[in-house]
């Protein structure tokens, strides 16, 4: 591997060749062009051939190891077209990342304790903001800077890297890298922050909006309520920043028109549904895997927690007069926020509460395991981790604070007594049929011996819907024809949502006054199936609510063009991204 002039022995190997000692002759290969330097010259052929086999061994060694090459950094994939040239490519190190594993704990080691945001206390509060001062007056360059922090979110999850040994762009969001990778930032967010005040015992706050107390910004972040300029000067939507505001953790269109104890019930809904009636199995809950050489799966490889509450949270955030909905809105931008790294320690923490649930196993998975992130760390220098190592919270040196998780009761409900028949009172979603708030149902063929005989595959809806200039949130409901927009989604009918939205179908620009195409989702109902007791049924009935956005915005048009059942594995069936 080559950095800035220097050639590195593989990370598999002990020993480090450096050219620009003044014992060795330079030489370099492999650079961009503008990292090369002004004068080169050829080694001995002893030093050639230490090169050439260092080489070859780099590429066998870490062939089967999903890792960022971060000599190879390009312009990041997703920026919106009105956003200016955005550029957030880590400093290359001179040398080779040694790999860091957390050390076994002894009885003297400080353990830090996360606690709530919301019950941070001035002098916490005044800390946090003396840290974040302290990091944003450090030079641009230097790898903690604030900046260089920030510039993190975006490397990673605006595909700035390539993978090693690969040309397919390494993305830490929409797999079961979501998880080990942000775990990693904050450890080393932390412990920077730590080291600039100079208190070992420092430790980093969560946000549990999950409980009805918290829903608010906390205060220390808050642009109405902080004192502190360093942690509340980030780009946000300034109507939801007040002490009565409710976060919306299924965030959509409609949301804002809720009622307090309406939304408070829908989050309950969402947290149930991500952490445990949607999350058994570790696939569901991290997201897909990700593999050597594999091309990113887009949101279809993502898991529950990743698309709720993480996603909604970041666009309710969001200031929707920004662009691209900075900062929280974004991926570039939203590590420019320090409520970033409370929303995110809260993510963290579910991923505990996740393990405490019975039945709930991690990955058992060498690739998974062994996949690798870069981070400088406290001093200046950058290591490699690995997700594996990422497991155990106590061995990183911090716990959670224990607190309540009402949502747990939320249990849903199986509101269909039958079967469901559609009958004359029931809309018929006709093909083709232009709608924008009326709910439609249709009628769908299924082969109960099909899942009889492959009980490894899963069912999956197929819908394909139109739409034209389109500002529109659909609801989708399996046996329930009577679902109307006033119908919640604590039930054992709630399927999930499907968005039509400018936000989700023009991210790329959101200034088009026009657009129109359609898009083709899948939607896994095995598990609904048989808990609404349909496993036998060769049909059965799904409904489409619209949910429309608050005036005066237009919703747009949609039409339903076709819906089929496929019977696939979940892997395959994700590794199909959505067209548009």
């Amino acid at each position: 591997m080559i950095f800035d002039g220097s050639f590195i022995i593989p990370r598999c190997a002990s020993s480090k060749f450096d050219i620009r000692r003044p014992s060795q002759v330079c030489f370099a290969f492999s650079l961009p062009p503008r990292s090369l330097p002004h004068a080169s010259c050829l080694p001995p052929p002893s030093a050639m051939l230490l090169l050439i086999a260092a080489a070859f061994f780099n590429i066998a060694c870490a062939a089967n190891v999903l890792a960022p090459n971060i000599s190879a950094c390009n312009e990041p994939i997703g920026v919106p077209y009105a956003e200016e040239h955005y550029r957030c490519c880590a400093p290359v190190p001179s040398y080779e990342p040694q790999l860091f594993r957390p050390p076994v704990p002894s009885a003297g080691d400080i353990i830090r304790v996360r606690r709530t945001s919301h019950s941070a206390d001035d002098k916490y509060a005044s800390k946090l903001a003396r840290a974040y001062s302290l990091m944003k007056e450090l030079p641009a360059e230097d790898p903690r800077s604030f900046v260089q922090q920030a510039n993190i979110h975006c490397a990673y999850c605006n595909s700035v890297y390539s993978q090693m040994n690969s040309s397919e762009r390494f993305q830490a969001h929409h797999s079961w890298l979501f998880f080990p990778f942000h775990r990693w930032y904050l450890y080393f967010h932390e412990r920077i922050l730590a080291k600039l005040l100079g208190d070992d015992t420092f430790s980093l706050t969560f946000w549990n909006y999950d409980h009805p107390n918290s829903t608010d910004i906390p205060w220390l972040y808050s642009a109405a309520l902080s004192p502190y300029f360093a942690l509340c000067t980030a780009l946000r939507d300034a109507s939801i920043d007040h002490p009565s505001s409710t976060a919306a953790l299924d965030y959509s269109i409609d949301t804002d028109a809720r009622s307090r104890n309406v939304q408070l019930s829908e989050n309950d809904n969402v947290m149930y549904r991500s952490l445990i009636r949607d999350a058994t199995t570790a696939e569901e809950f991290f997201g897909f895997p990700l593999r050597p050489g594999e091309t990113q799966m887009s949101q279809m490889g993502a898991g529950t927690v990743e698309l709720k509450p993480h996603n909604t949270v970041h666009g309710w955030l969001g200031n929707k007069s920004s662009v691209g909905w900075k900062d929280m809105g974004t991926f570039y931008a939203a590590a420019n926020d320090p409520l970033f790294y409370a929303h995110h320690a809260q993510l963290d923490r579910l991923w505990e509460v996740w393990k405490s649930i019975p039945g709930h196993v991690e990955f058992d998975d060498a690739d998974y395991a062994n996949a690798e992130f870069l981070f400088y760390n406290e001093e200046g220098e950058m290591v490699r981790v690995k997700a594996g190592d990422a497991s155990n919270t106590t061995k990183l040196g911090y716990v959670y604070e224990d607190v309540e998780t009402p949502w747990m009761e939320a249990v849903p409900q199986k509101r269909s007594l039958a079967p469901a028949t559609l009958t004359e009172e029931n809309k018929i979603c006709e093909v083709g049929e232009w709608f924008v708030d009326t709910p439609c149902s249709f009628t769908l063929d299924r082969d109960p011996d099909r899942s009889k005989s492959s009980p490894w595959l899963h069912e999956y809806l197929e819908l394909t819907m139109q739409y034209n200039t389109t500002d529109i949130q659909l609801n989708i409901f399996l046996n329930y024809p009577s679902a109307n927009a006033t119908t919640d989604t604590g039930c054992e009918e709630y399927v999930t949502d499907y968005a039509l939205t400018r936000y989700s179908l023009m991210y790329q620009d959101m200034l088009a006054e026009s657009f129109e195409g359609s898009k083709t989702d899948k939607m896994d109902i095995t598990r609904r199936l048989a808990a609404l007791g349909l496993t036998e049924e060769k049909q059965v009935v799904v409904t489409i609510v619209p949910r429309l956005p608050l005036p005066p915005a237009s919703p747009g048009t949609t039409a339903f063009l076709s819906a089929s059942l496929v019977y696939t594995s979940p892997y395959e069936s994700r590794n199909e991204v959505s067209s548009m």
